[in-house]
């Protein structure tokens, strides 16, 4: 049986495919709601042709893109459109856990809302049923309590875990780089930095050669290229400047403070977490995400934990980084064949 697992995001969309229990193929895709949502209509339409599931999961945070007027409305046009295009079985993941029929999901969004770190600790608690998930993605990170093989945070809407720490709201991609600092101190001297999307952090992990080209998934500031010169030419903007008046060393100085500070704000939430459940630093820490291992890895490490596992080394690459989708694939199958 072919399952598809689907994450419907507002910037990126990233499906996995499943036959029986083994992985097939998968597929992400920048398609910026907000920008163009036909993009989202044709690429659903290839899924649907390419690869004819029999049956398909979804779960979603593209709701949250302001092409929508409200979460409810982005939840019903994404569940419309999902079952305008789909001629299989679909399931929707609410934040309970559950898979639901597409007439449920349209009578209750906001169940359906930001339900995606959901899916993500189901499937790290099938393995670890006692742990703590740090998810660091392109644009968020959420931090996860797993007790008994189920998520059981504090808060469970987004806007309760930013409350909480258990959603930070930054990531190794999207994020503008002057959000997590306004100011740098460089060989001794203070240089405040321009409040402008100039550069984002993609351009930092790129420039300290964390990443490679093919992993900035998304657009960059001034629509050029993402080569190593490039991302450190917009982050030389941010010092209203360029690389051939400051240099290259000052710009990599500035790029690892901005890790730093990225670093800091994620062991921030990992600290809030720890002391709402009382976690021991002995408690199994399961990194995933584009950012599993160089935002998620160190922020738990700076805290003091101890027992700190990719989710790669537990499944595989395409399960790290698009986690929610391929849990959906694998629970979509177990919804059809109990």
């Amino acid at each position: 049986m072919l399952s598809l697992g689907l994450d419907i995001g507002g910037a990126n969309t990233k499906a996995v495919l499943f036959e029986d229990s083994e992985l097939d193929d998968y597929w992400l895709e920048h398609i910026p709601l907000w920008k163009n949502w036909e993009n989202l209509r044709e690429f659903l339409k290839k899924l649907e042709n390419v690869s004819n599931p029999q049956k398909v999961g979804i779960t979603m945070t593209g709701e949250l893109s302001d092409v929508f007027e409200s979460k409810r409305e982005g939840v019903k046009k994404i569940v419309n459109t999902v079952e305008e295009i789909f001629s299989s079985d679909v399931y929707y993941l609410n934040l309970e856990g559950n898979l639901v029929s597409g007439k449920k999901a349209y009578s209750s969004p906001y169940k359906l809302s930001a339900s995606n770190w959901v899916s993500s600790a189901l499937l790290v608690g099938s393995k670890y049923p006692n742990c703590l998930v740090i998810d660091a993605g392109s644009t968020t990170t959420d931090i996860i309590r797993v007790e008994d093989k189920k998520p059981k945070p504090e808060g469970w809407t987004d806007l309760e875990r930013l409350q909480t720490g258990e959603l930070v709201y930054t990531g190794v991609l999207r994020t503008p780089a002057p959000y997590l600092k306004s100011k740098l101190s460089i060989n001794g001297k203070s240089f405040g930095i321009a409040a402008e999307y100039f550069a984002n952090m993609a351009d930092v992990y790129r420039t300290l050669d964390f990443l490679e080209v093919e992993d900035y998934t998304c657009e960059t500031p001034d629509g050029r290229g993402k080569n190593k010169k490039e991302c450190m030419q917009r982050l030389a903007r941010l010092f209203c400047s360029d690389v051939e008046e400051v240099g290259e060393g000052l710009i990599i100085k500035a790029a690892e403070e901005f890790r730093d500070a990225q670093i800091s704000k994620i062991m921030d939430g990992i600290e809030r977490v720890k002391q709402i459940h009382n976690i021991s630093k002995t408690l199994p820490i399961i990194v995933t995400g584009i950012g599993g291992e160089i935002l998620a890895k160190e922020a738990a490490k700076q805290v003091g934990f101890e027992n700190i596992i990719n989710l790669r080394n537990i499944y595989n690459e395409v399960a790290a980084e698009m986690t929610p989708a391929y849990s959906l694939g694998l629970l979509v199958k177990e919804e059809a064949n109990p």
